[in-house]
């Protein structure tokens, strides 16, 4: 009884402290059917949403609405919203040797979950017709539905749905007008323009009520066009809820997280970190504070904030639960020691190994002599490296994507040393369907088809060299060399020796020695089993040894092991008989199940003189193809170059028409080597000038009149996927070009675009390479300069970099106002020449849609770059500066990137005072682009003027084609 009358007064007292008023809904009535006549059973029903305009909203009408409302429809909504978004985090999986996802799940998986979601909509609509509109859940099931729309990858159904909640909740006061446009009010007063709701709320609704959902609404819908690809838009709105005093303080940390999202999708890591950083304290649960961390963490490093990222790194290898992050983190931290203490790295190599041997992290001991043998090769230890890559390999219970990580690094190391017949055994045992290898695939099946390609080649000229030093031993050491080769082959293909060898030691197959032993003999003085008999056990492990010698427990382990005990050295006569196939001089093969005999044996000796020259020209096949592998496939100019030398030096007349000298100039020419390159060249051109590789070389020259149509539409191509970002295809493509038609199709915008792209890389060494091809190759090219200037910046790369990571740079808080004069901008004149079009006087402004135009408003000149990655947007952007600099000194001329859309950038070139002197400049910059920008096609840039207006208004509607033609009314022809 006293509970009862407690329960009473507390409800007593919430309905007194209720305002009738205040943060209700507004008075919406709103018809759910339409024209659509109501299901019959609720024709004479009325829903509680149309009493909303009707019925008092009295207290106890409030509190039961508020009540059912909460509890019988939001409720149940607001969990299935959690366990979908729950649901999909458990299926998401992170890949932590590769930069994280910005959140934790995939929009993919939770659309997945249609039904949970339809579900959600249906209960909020429900929930939202038979209540009063005026009770304080409403505005909360509303963004329900824009997150379940949101997660059902329904982005233009969220869209409406947040933007009705901001434009149809936006608080006004009693008989205010509804068609108030937001923000006026704060704007008229002087103060920064303000779009969110003050959030003054009484003890009691913070207790009973959540906050109202229109601010929440605004971010999401910020979030929502990010998604969908509109930067421009998500920035404005982001950019005015920083300046915006309203916005209360507990979505300051949301804003900064979609803030980052922003800058992460864009590819501005360093301001996605110093967003993400103050948005830690938003994370959920200590699991998602600590996949924030090491995201953050990454974000530093690709920054080189090393400090700052080992810092972050150690917080998430503390704070998570994950042994796979704490690994990870504890090995990426080390990575961190750019140049510092090999103390600190053993030890974190010795922690690994102390923890590899505990019971606790049995599952990823893998993992951990995985991440040892990193750590290794960043001291640099190889040897180390190698020797925990084994141990990874040995304690690895069929992890698929660490198996193929360290039979991978393996193939990497083997492949930088040279040693290509094991890299190509290591790349072979790589399991290609695993996702894990995505970006890496490409090039991987590239090394193995030309890997393929050399262990062939150099397995054919090592037979017919062992074979060729066979055939010219005494013949009696020929005799018992082969005899003793013989017996070894047969025993290793499990047969019994050949009877009719002469001296082989044939035994009775009936003698005493041969008949088989009793393994259940009671031969043990102990009584042991045979199974269990310590002697049987040892002499089989001595008989397999012998046979087959010391063998890892690793796949494909026959080959693996041999090559890597023996990848250069071969013994001769061994494999070099036994593998000998068909086709290559016409000698049958002696693999297993072929004429394993001493007769089968001699015969494939080069003893007679058609048999030596048979012989040589398979060496001299194999040999020239080994050149252009080297050059073609694998680029190693040097191994070609060396190749074909040893080609010369062994088949001095045998030129096969030119093509030895054109390969040696090729390799010569990429190795700069410009004398060498220039010797070979004049022979091609003196002994070979009418066949086809001196063609080629005559007209694919630089200085030729006329060049392959076909070649030019490749390279064509070739540039523009340089140009949008594809590079790998760019570079597949180029090898098989290079392949075909040469050196001299190259231009100085492909050599100068294609050292960008390694600069990219990080491939210094081959980017300074092909930036003196152009300065070689073509001193008169306006590009030359450039090349001189890049070549410089490149080899002082560590220095630059070192006093960029040591810059102490104060970024300004989101809270500060940045005060502007309003005066009209006073600026020095523009010295270029006078233009012949004068600016066009008109007496009233043009107008063409949402675009006005204003002569006499201060002006941008904008570049909009169509399908540019951003590497060359960047290059765009400093040789614009770098023009300003030489033409404009002096002139206070800011360039800003920006995004139209998905496919095109802008560079913002400000500002000027009116739209005379932008068109100046305009006049000026495109005429000289061709010269300044000379890599980058005509066809992907162009240039407008625009006031700051119409460029917000351009960013919104895309419409390009209707800005221009206002332009050219008001300036005929001149865009």
């Amino acid at each position: 009884m006293l509970q009862r009358t407690i329960a009473s007064l507390v409800i007593l007292f919430i309905c007194i402290a209720l305002p009738s008023t205040g943060f209700a809904q507004p008075t919406w009535t709103i018809d759910p059917f339409g024209k659509e006549k109501k299901p019959e059973q609720f024709e004479t029903r009325t829903l509680g949403s149309e009493k909303t305009a009707t019925k008092k909203f009295t207290l106890p009408r409030h509190f039961i609405q508020n009540t059912v409302t909460h509890y019988n429809y939001y409720f149940n909504a607001n969990n299935k919203v959690n366990l979908v978004v729950e649901k999909s985090r458990i299926a998401h999986k992170d890949d932590y040797s590769k930069l994280l996802s910005f959140y934790p799940y995939e929009l993919e998986n939770t659309a997945q979950q249609k039904m949970d979601l339809d579900s959600v909509i249906y209960t909020c609509t429900a929930g939202i017709l038979i209540h009063d509109l005026r009770n304080d859940w409403i505005d909360n099931m509303y963004l329900l539905i824009g997150k379940a729309y949101f997660y059902r990858k329904d982005f233009d159904s969220a869209q409406m749905t947040f933007q009705f909640i901001n434009y149809n909740l936006f608080p006004r006061k009693k008989h205010e007008d509804d068609d108030k446009v937001i923000g006026t009010s704060a704007a008229a007063a002087g103060s920064s323009i303000s779009i969110a709701d003050k959030e003054k709320r009484k003890f009691v609704q913070r207790v009973m009520t959540l906050p109202p959902s229109r601010n929440d609404a605004l971010i999401w819908l910020a979030r929502t066009s990010i998604e969908q690809g509109e930067y421009g838009e998500a920035g404005g709105l982001i950019s005015t809820l920083q300046q915006d005093p309203n916005l209360p303080k507990r979505l300051r940390n949301d804003l900064d997280e979609v803030a980052s999202y922003l800058f992460f999708k864009q590819g501005g890591f360093d301001s996605s970190a110093a967003h993400l950083e103050k948005a830690l304290s938003n994370a959920e649960d200590k699991e998602d504070k600590s996949r924030r961390e090491y995201l953050l963490a990454q974000l530093f490093e690709m920054n080189h904030q090393y400090d700052k990222a080992s810092v972050y790194y150690l917080k998430a290898a503390k704070h998570t639960v994950d042994p796979l992050m704490d690994i990870y983190a504890r090995l990426n931290n080390a990575k961190m020691l750019k140049g510092g203490s090999i103390k600190e790295m053993d030890k974190t190599i010795d922690n690994l190994a102390r923890m590899a041997r505990k019971d606790k992290y049995d599952t990823y001991r893998d993992i951990m002599y995985y991440a040892a043998g990193q750590i290794s090769l960043q001291k640099p230890d190889t040897t180390l490296a190698l020797n925990y890559f084994h141990k990874s390999l040995k304690y690895n219970d069929n992890n698929l994507p660490y198996k193929n990580k360290v039979f991978l690094q393996l193939g990497d190391i083997a492949f930088d040393r040279k040693q290509y017949r094991l890299a190509s055994a290591l790349y072979d045992s790589l399991q290609t369907s695993d996702s894990t290898l995505g970006d890496r695939l490409p090039q991987i099946e590239a090394r193995r088809a030309a890997l393929s390609k050399i262990v062939e080649a150099v397995t054919n000229i090592e037979r017919e060299d062992s074979l060729q030093r066979i055939a010219t031993m005494v013949p009696t050491e020929r005799e018992d060399y082969v005899k003793k080769l013989l017996r070894r082959l047969r025993k290793e293909n499990g047969l019994k020796e050949d009877k009719n060898d002469v001296g082989s030691g044939f035994n009775d197959p009936f003698s005493a020695s041969r008949q088989p032993q009793d393994i259940f003999a009671g031969n043990s003085p102990k009584g042991e089993w045979y199974f269990n008999n310590g002697s049987m056990k040892s002499k089989g492990f001595n008989e397999f040894k012998s046979k087959w010698g010391n063998r890892a427990n690793v796949d494909n382990w026959r080959r693996v092991s041999v090559t890597a005990a023996n990848p250069n050295n071969r013994t001769p006569g061994i494999s070099d008989v036994k593998d000998k196939t068909k086709g290559n001089n016409g000698t049958p093969g002696n693999g297993p199940g072929d004429d394993l005999t001493y007769e089968g044996l001699m015969k494939n000796l080069p003893l007679t003189d058609e048999q030596k020259v048979a012989s040589n020209e398979v060496i001299a096949t194999n040999m020239f193809n080994l050149g252009k592998t080297y050059q073609n496939e694998l680029e190693e100019y040097q191994l070609a170059a060396d190749t074909y030398e040893g080609y010369l030096q062994r088949f001095p007349n045998r030129l096969l028409n030119g093509e030895v000298y054109l390969g040696l100039y090729y390799s010569y020419l990429k190795l700069g080597n410009r004398s060498k390159a220039e010797y070979y060249k004049n022979l091609l051109s003196t002994k070979f000038a009418d066949s086809p590789s001196g063609k080629l070389l005559i007209t694919g020259s630089a200085s030729a009149t006329t060049k392959n149509p076909a070649a030019t539409k490749v390279y064509e191509h070739i540039y523009d996927l340089f140009i949008e970002g594809n590079f790998d295809a760019a570079i597949n493509e180029k090898k098989t070009a290079d392949a075909t038609y040469g050196v001299n199709y190259w231009t100085p915008q492909l050599l100068y675009i294609e050292a960008l792209y390694n600069v990219k890389q990080r491939n210094d060494s081959v980017a300074i390479t092909g930036l003196q091809n152009i300065i070689t190759l073509y001193p008169n090219s306006p590009l030359k300069d450039k090349a001189e200037n890049v070549i410089n910046v490149l080899r002082r790369r560590a220095e630059i970099e070192t006093y960029l990571t040591n810059l102490q740079v104060t970024r300004m808080t989101d809270d500060s106002v940045i005060v502007q004069n309003d005066q009209p901008i006073v600026k020095a004149p523009v010295t270029p020449p006078v233009v012949k079009d004068s600016v066009k006087k008109v007496a009233a402004p043009l107008t063409n849609g949402s675009f006005t135009m204003s002569v006499t408003s201060p002006h941008y000149v904008l570049m909009i770059l169509d399908k540019v990655d951003g590497v060359y947007v960047n290059e765009a952007k400093n040789a614009i500066a770098r023009y300003n600099n030489e033409k404009f000194y002096g002139e206070p001329i800011v360039i800003n990137k920006d995004v139209l859309d998905a496919t095109r950038n802008l560079l913002v070139i400000s500002s000027f005072p009116d739209a005379e002197a932008a068109l100046k400049y305009y006049g000026k910059l495109r005429n000289d682009a061709k010269s300044e920008l000379s890599w980058l096609p005509a066809a992907k840039y162009s240039f407008l003027i625009i006031t700051d207006q119409n460029l917000q208004l351009l960013k919104t509607n895309k419409d390009i084609t209707g800005y221009k033609t206002l332009l050219n009314t008001q300036y005929p022809n001149r865009f």
